[in-house]
């Protein structure tokens, strides 16, 4: 009893200690590491994002929206990655200020021929690719404005906020420096990113390699026959090493590509970074993870 008794005890001193605490509110676990990154212990950081919830067609729930209102900032990936974010500008008292993580990184044009393959609807024909997280590079732009934006709404903290800013600012030029290095060992030839929608086009252009979407492939169905047929002969064509799956999408539709072509199937990627808040896995060790893969198929198949 008096064990249960402290434990309440300490839960009740913590959340006591945290309500003290400005609060910033973020819309990704990529943004809630990064907020507390550059912010450390000062501020009380809380992601809304579930673990595993689809970010592309993820609303906030009532009890969301009243964490937010007592928000001093919200902080969200922005280039129309969270379609509701015009609603909820509309629903907030005008002292919480929402930030777009995204917004100065330089834009990715989605490619009308393949607004087949878009995450969703909204980031389909003539859209903005709202998935530069995939570059580090595009991350360490963020992190820098980010910073500078967190100095502004925290000037009380702006020494602290510099220097971890520069701090996780090199981090991530070192993991963009070490991509490059184990990507390397890709030949250029055989550089084709074949997967299920259009998720890693900042990726491609950072690496120098191409994206090919699988026609008829998304999270919303499965190619017909004639369809396959012409997924088929385009990948036959361009002499495609191996077909990446994707954590967040069902994998049926490339099996089914791999059993008729004999391509091989790749461990899965993952797109969306769904990683759990406050945990060993974080940003860097997706990235990794996502590089080791693409780069292991790739190699394997070539040496077959």
């Amino acid at each position: 009893m008096k064990k249960i008794s402290l434990l309440l005890f300490l839960s009740l001193v913590t959340q006591l200690w945290a309500a003290d605490k400005p609060l910033v509110v973020t819309l990704h676990p990529i943004l809630t590491e990064m907020v507390t990154d550059l912010v450390g212990d000062e501020v009380q950081v809380e992601g809304i994002l579930p673990q595993g919830a689809n970010v592309h067609s993820f609303e906030p729930s009532p009890q969301d929206m009243v964490e937010m209102q007592n928000a001093v900032l919200i902080v969200a990936m922005g280039k129309h990655l969270e379609p509701y974010l015009d609603r909820l500008k509309e629903n907030l008292p005008p002292t919480v200020k929402i930030y777009e993580a995204g917004r100065l990184v330089p834009s990715l044009q989605s490619d009308p021929s393949t607004a087949m393959f878009a995450c969703c609807p909204v980031h389909g024909l003539a859209a903005i690719d709202p998935h530069w997280w995939q570059s580090p590079e595009a991350v360490r732009r963020a992190v820098r404005h980010l910073g500078r934006e967190l100095e502004k709404v925290f000037p009380e903290y702006k020494s602290e906020i510099r220097a971890n800013t520069k701090v996780r600012m090199d981090e991530l030029k070192e993991l963009d420096r070490w991509a490059e290095e184990e990507l390397a060992a890709v030949p250029k030839a055989d550089r084709e990113l074949v997967t299920t929608h259009t998720a890693f086009g900042y990726f491609c252009a950072r690496y120098q390699f191409q994206a090919v979407p699988v026609r008829g492939v998304n999270n919303d169905k499965d190619p017909n026959p004639e369809e396959l047929a012409s997924t088929l002969k385009v990948l036959r064509d361009r002499d495609v090493k191996a077909l990446f799956p994707e954590s967040s999408a069902s994998a049926d539709s490339l099996r089914a590509i791999h059993e008729t072509s004999g391509i091989p199937l790749a461990k899965p990627l993952d797109p969306e970074f769904s990683f759990e808040e406050n945990s060993d896995r974080g940003y860097d060790e997706v990235f990794r993870q996502n590089v080791l893969r693409i780069k292991e198929a790739l190699i394997s198949s070539d040496s077959q």
